[in-house]
């Protein structure tokens, strides 16, 4: 079984990149990825204070016990695993954070729009500005808009992955929980998405190409494959499993339409099956429950 965070996208409206209100808005889709049967849950689960209008936008999740968690702009909301409303908190100064992460070790959290990364451990509260890691200014030495969006926890590791929104190629880091440092993997491909470990190797989406890869963290090398056409599918979101890849892939643009889950075969790289997620154009995380 999967947690999906689902929405419509939909036009910018003005300068100020206001979208039009969503329709048929959801905070989470229940995916069994062997029957590819759903369950949406909508934005009618949640109190009436945190239905905005206007920064309703359910990115990132996480599971956790008997808990599935959700980023929402400022608020983080726990949700059973039926979807029903359990609580929230505040995150005092977020900003569309595209990616949460929560285990018994450690709280991190990406707080995108602000091209930062909180984290909470055993050892205190830490906020990391991504524009003073290494190798993360441009070719001419200029500060880009990094839009962080993915974070993985393995070996007492957090992955993490910068977009770098297409100006440059997509940068990987990982922060070693026992130092607090954090060290640059390489780059690779253009407005990446994800960053799932297993043992030395990466597995991420370079989304403005539609490929798909594999690199091996400690020596950079590694495969790539094709899955879509950039100008009609936007990949992001990766979950791995023993026999299967799983990505999401979004219609590309504003189009009004359906997303759909792609399963990936391990051995050949192949789409083996793709499921449709009906009413719904864009797909932003996967995790497994």
């Amino acid at each position: 079984m999967l947690s999906i965070t689902v929405d419509n996208r939909r036009g910018v409206l003005n300068k100020n990149r206001k979208q039009t209100i969503a329709e048929n808005r959801a905070l989470v889709c229940f995916f069994n990825e062997d029957t590819g049967e759903y369950k949406i849950i909508k934005e009618d689960v949640l109190p009436d204070n945190l239905i905005d209008t206007d920064k309703y936008k359910p990115f990132g999740c996480y599971i956790k016990d008997e808990n599935v968690y959700v980023g929402n702009h400022d608020k983080l909301i726990k949700l059973d695993k039926e979807g029903n409303y359990i609580s929230n908190i505040t995150l005092e100064g977020f900003k569309n954070p595209h990616e949460i992460l929560i285990n018994d070790n450690v709280a991190c959290y990406t707080n995108t729009g602000k091209d930062e990364i909180y984290l909470k451990n055993k050892n205190g509260n830490y906020l990391i500005d991504l524009k003073n890691l290494p190798k993360s200014l441009n070719d001419i030495n200029q500060d880009d808009t990094h839009h962080v969006n993915s974070l993985c926890y393995h070996d007492d590791k957090i992955f993490f992955c910068l977009h770098n929104r297409g100006t440059k190629p997509s940068q990987y880091y990982y922060i070693d929980l026992k130092t607090n440092e954090i060290h640059y993997i390489c780059e690779y491909g253009m407005s990446s998405h994800n960053c799932e470990i297993e043992g030395d190797f990466l597995y991420t989406l370079s989304t403005n190409t539609g490929c798909f890869a594999c690199i091996n963290w400690k020596t950079g090398k590694g495969w790539e494959t094709k899955l879509v056409d950039r100008k009609d599918y936007f990949l992001r979101g990766l979950v791995i499993t023993k026999n299967h890849f799983i990505i999401g892939a979004s219609l590309s643009g504003n189009d009004m339409g359906n997303s759909k889950i792609l399963i990936i075969d391990r051995e050949t790289k192949e789409i083996v099956n793709e499921y449709y997620i009906e009413g719904y154009n864009t797909i932003r995380v996967i995790k497994k429950i």
